[in-house]
Formats: structure tokens, sequence, C-alpha cells
């Protein structure tokens, strides 16, 4: 049942962007600084479980390009590595929720050595400097961990809603705790060789950042892509942690679309989800890995201002008792306007 949903997703996306197929630089329009406002789901269901990082969603608004509020723009000023002369300067807000879950969701109380229950609801805040092929990201995240984040609720009712089985384990969720997250990263492209029809090629460097008592880590990773109009964005939008994208979707022609693949390694100091409560007791994993890989491919398309991206990932196993690497899957859709 879930394999003949996604072939029918997959086939309506198909249809939707056909025109692709044939289309080269015909019908080029001077690339739009607009606004975008982008939806983004996601999901293990991809990955064939219900484990672990079960569930993300994610709305998102990014402003037009210089257009940021007087504080903002202060501060943009102040900052030495940007020369607002050359500089595109957007702002983002968003609004986030994210469920994690042990491997059994059937056991009242939970396997002690998996990953306890937990839920992140938080709102984010983030400025995108970009100067040619190079973008800068700063991100603050302020939210709540534990049952005030509404993590039974969501997956409860889902669960119920999709007749899937009923997570009983709730009950020995992380507590209540505020959250804080605050990233920095930086990304690279570089222009890669043009091939036969049109097509051209490119990859991104990235490294990055990330302090709160939610998360802290560094990251570094690279992308690459192939596909028209490759300068329309930096990357699908995303929930973090993940690789590059900020939102971002400047379409230069009426089609475009790319495929891409990419690899990040992160060094993590803390990750709550596994180290449990800052403040409080309560459950949490003795043996979290302290390096995890994603490894990731997928596919963006956009006709008009409307782009869809899918992206497969597959993250490496996250603390040792852990059974194999979690495969999870996340789709995206953005408007420019």
């Amino acid at each position: 049942m879930r394999l003949s949903y996604v072939r029918r997703a997959a086939l309506s996306v198909a249809l939707f962007f056909c025109p692709l197929i044939t289309a080269t630089a015909e019908g080029e329009a001077p690339a739009r600084a607009e606004g975008v406002w982008s939806l983004t789901s996601e999901n293990d269901l991809f990955g064939g479980t219900d484990r672990n990082y079960s569930n993300g969603l994610r709305i998102e608004r990014v402003t037009p390009a210089n257009e940021v509020t007087p504080i903002l723009d202060w501060i943009a000023n102040r900052i030495p590595i940007l020369d607002l002369d050359r500089t595109e300067l957007r702002q983002g807000f968003a609004l986030s929720h994210t469920i994690f879950t042990p491997e059994d969701i059937t056991l009242e109380t939970p396997d002690p050595n998996d990953r306890p229950y937990a839920g992140w609801l938080y709102f984010s805040g983030t400025v995108v400097a970009t100067t040619g092929n190079t973008q800068d990201i700063l991100q603050a995240n302020i939210g709540i961990v534990g049952p005030s984040a509404g993590g039974k609720f969501v997956q409860e009712n889902w669960h119920d809603l999709i007749n899937a089985i009923e997570p009983r384990g709730w009950e020995s969720q992380l507590k209540d705790e505020f959250g804080l997250e605050i990233t920095a990263q930086r990304m690279g492209r570089f222009d890669g060789p043009d091939l036969p029809f049109g097509l051209e090629t490119d990859y991104g460097v990235h490294g990055g950042v990330t302090l709160g008592n939610v998360r802290t880590y560094a990251s570094v990773g690279t992308t690459a892509r192939i596909g028209f109009d490759l300068d329309a964005d930096f990357g699908p939008p995303r929930i973090r942690p993940a690789l590059a994208g900020a939102g971002t979707f400047r379409p230069g022609q009426e089609l475009g679309g790319y495929l891409f693949a990419g690899f990040e390694g992160r060094g993590v100091a803390r990750d709550m989800f596994l180290d449990g409560n800052l403040w409080r007791d309560g459950p949490r994993v003795e043996d979290r890995r302290d390096w995890v890989g994603d490894a990731q491919f997928g596919i963006a398309l956009y006709r008009g201002d409307v782009q869809v991206a899918f992206t497969y990932v597959h993250r490496t196993e996250e603390f040792i008792a852990q059974d194999g690497p979690q495969r999870f899957g996340a789709v995206s859709i953005s408007f420019a306007q």
C-alpha cells in the first residue's frame, strides 16, 4: 500500500513537470529576487520504519532580497565578512515540529537502552547573505522539548488516522525544557563542466557549527548537482541537521530542475534527544556516538514559481545500541512570490 502511494505521488509530479524533459534554455527570464514560502515534511515512511527520527514538519517564509528589518540591516553592516554593496540579504521565519521515538513503540515501558520519546516544537529566525556563489546562514531556533511540544498528541492522532500501530510509551518522554540552538554555516558553490543539451553541473562545499542545549555539533559536507538553471537555489529546504539549503528559490527560467547527491559528517558534542534533558533527570542513552554521517540523493523540479523536491537520506547509527542506520525521506514544496 505504501509503495502504491509513493508511485502515485511520483507519477503526479512527473506529469506536472513533463515539459521539462524537452525543455532547454527556451523561455529564459531574468532571475527574480522574490520572497519564498516553503513547506517541508520529513518522515521515515520512505525508509520502511517508524523509529528514531520519526517525523518532521516545517513551514517557512523567506523575504525578498534586501527587504529586511532595520535592526537586521544594522547588524549586517557590522559583520566584517559581509560587503552589503555586493551581498543579497534575506531574512526568514519558520515554525517546525519534530518527533523522535524508540524502535519498539508498542512497549509501555520503553527499552532503557533505546532512545527516548521526544517532541521538539520551535520557532526559527534566519539571516541569509548571498554573494555570487557564496551563501552564509545564521539561524536561531527557540522552542520547547517535552510534553508541551505535543509529540504525543501528533503521533497518536496521526497513527489513529492512518490505522497504524498505537505508540504506547509516550509517558516516559523527555521532560519539558526550553530549547535554544544557534547555527552558523557557509557554503561555496563551484561550477562544473557544461554538458550536451544545455545540462549544467556544479558542486558545493559547506561547513558550519551549531551551539545550544538541544544540539551542539560541527559539520562539513559536499553536494553535487546536474540539471538546468542551477543558479535558482543552493539546494532544497530541509529540517536541520541536514545538508545545506536555506529555503531560497529564485527561478531564472520557466522550467528547471536537477538531480543531486551529497554527504555531511558531524562531530556531535550534545544531542538532547539522546543525551536527555540538560537541567532535569530523565531517560537517555549511555552509548551515543560522537560522529554521525548523512548520505543523500534526490531530485528538485520547478515550473514557473513552484518547486517540488524529494530527498532520500541515509543516516548512520547515532548510538551503539541502535539497530541499523536511519533512512527517511524529505518532501518540500516552495512558492516564489
